[in-house]
C-alpha cells in the first residue's frame, strides 16, 4: 500500500516537473538567425518597387569601396514563407492599401488585429518590435492606406528607425564578434606597455608592434581586416593635424600605401563620447592595383593626455566590405586608455 501511494507521489511530482521544463521552455526564445545586415521583407510582388524606394528612405547610407555599397541589403520573400522566416534577424513586414487578396496585407491584418491593422491605415504606418519571435530580433510591420502616407512618416521618422537598427546591428556584433572569445594576454601587454588597450578577437594577430614610433598594426585575413592604433603624448588635436595624417600617414606607417585625395573626406565628429575628427574615404596601394575603404579617427584623451589616430581598413575585392567597416567601426571604440 504504502509503495503505491510513494509511486504515485513520484509519478504527480515527475508530471509537474516536466510540465514546469515544458512551460519554461516556452518562453526561451532561441537566437535570430540571418546576417545583421540583411531586411528579410515580406511583400506581394506588385508592391516591391514602391516597398524598395520606401525603404531606401530610411536605408540611405551607402560605402564608397569604390563602388557604392549599401550597408543593408533588401531581400524579398513571399508572405508565403513567413513561418520558414519569422526569426530572421531583421524581418519586415510590409503592405500597401487594404486590399484583401493582397497576401502581405493579409498577413498584416492577421498579425495586427482589426484594430491595430486600421491603425496603420489612419495613423501610424510603421510597428516595430524587439525579441518578437526569437531574440536579438528587429521586426517592422510597414503598413498604410497609400504610399504617399507611408512616405511623409517615413520622411520624418525614418532617422529613429534606423537607428533601432543600427543598434541592433551594433549589439549582436558585440556579443559575438568583440565579447565571446578575446585575446586578453595580449590585450593586457598593450596596457602595461603603452597605457591603452583594445578588445582583440580570437584569430587577429600583431602585424607591427613598433614601440619606438608608438604605432601598433593588428590584422586578419579573409577577408583582409586591419586595424591601426598610432599615438602621442600631449594634446596634437587640431584640424592641421588631421589634414598632414590624410596627406602622410598611410606612407609613414604603412609604406606601400595611400589614401586617395580624389575620395578623401575629414569631418568634425563626436567618437567615444567627445570630439574627433573622422577621416575616411579609399586607400591604395602604391605598388599594386588593389585598395579599399578605410576609416580613421583623431581625437585627444584627456585621461591619458595622449593624442591618438585609430584607423581601419578592409581588403575584400569582389566581396562585400560595408558589413566589415560597421564591425570595425565597433572593434576601433573598444579602445581604453589607463588613467
Amino acid at each position: 500500500m504504502n509503495y503505491l501511494i510513494e509511486k504515485k507521489k513520484i509519478i504527480k511530482y515527475l508530471s509537474l516537473f516536466i510540465f514546469c521544463i515544458a512551460i519554461f521552455s516556452c518562453d526561451i526564445k532561441k537566437d535570430a538567425i540571418g546576417a545583421n545586415d540583411d531586411l528579410v521583407v515580406l511583400a506581394a510582388k506588385e508592391d516591391r518597387d514602391d516597398i524598395r524606394s520606401l525603404l531606401s528612405i530610411v536605408f540611405n547610407d551607402t560605402l564608397l569601396t569604390p563602388a557604392p555599397e549599401p550597408f543593408y541589403n533588401v531581400k524579398f520573400a513571399d508572405p508565403s514563407s513567413y513561418d520558414a522566416l519569422k526569426t530572421q534577424t531583421n524581418l519586415i513586414i510590409a503592405s500597401i492599401g487594404d486590399y484583401e487578396l493582397n497576401p502581405a496585407t493579409k498577413l498584416v491584418r492577421n498579425l495586427l488585429g482589426k484594430k491595430a491593422f486600421e491603425n496603420t491605415l489612419e495613423n501610424n504606418p510603421v510597428v516595430l518590435s524587439r525579441d518578437q519571435f526569437a531574440k536579438n530580433q528587429l521586426f517592422m510591420i510597414l503598413s498604410g492606406a497609400k504610399e504617399s502616407d507611408i512616405r511623409e512618416y517615413l520622411l520624418k521618422n525614418g532617422n529613429s528607425i534606423k537607428n533601432e537598427f543600427d543598434q541592433n546591428f551594433d549589439k549582436k556584433q558585440s556579443q559575438y564578434f568583440l565579447e565571446s572569445k578575446r585575446q586578453e594576454d595580449i590585450e593586457s601587454q598593450l596596457l602595461s606597455d603603452y597605457g591603452w588597450s583594445i578588445n582583440l578577437p580570437w584569430g587577429w594577430e600583431m602585424i607591427r608592434n613598433n614601440p619606438d614610433s608608438n604605432f601598433v598594426w593588428i590584422g586578419q585575413e579573409m577577408p583582409f581586416r586591419w586595424i591601426a592604433v598610432q599615438w602621442k603624448d600631449g594634446n596634437h588635436f587640431s584640424e592641421e593635424n588631421a589634414i598632414d595624417i590624410g596627406d602622410n600617414f598611410p606612407q609613414t606607417y604603412f609604406k606601400s600605401q595611400q589614401y586617395n585625395k580624389e575620395f578623401l573626406s575629414i569631418d568634425w565628429v563626436d567618437y567615444r563620447n567627445d570630439a574627433a575628427y573622422r577621416l575616411s574615404g579609399l586607400w591604395e596601394s602604391i605598388d599594386q592595383a588593389k585598395g579599399g575603404p578605410f576609416v580613421g579617427y583623431l581625437f585627444y584623451d584627456y585621461a591619458s593626455d595622449k593624442t591618438f589616430y585609430v584607423t581601419y581598413m578592409v581588403f575584400n575585392p569582389g566581396g562585400r566590405k560595408a558589413f566589415y567597416m560597421k564591425q570595425m567601426e565597433l572593434f576601433s571604440k573598444t579602445l581604453e586608455t589607463k588613467s
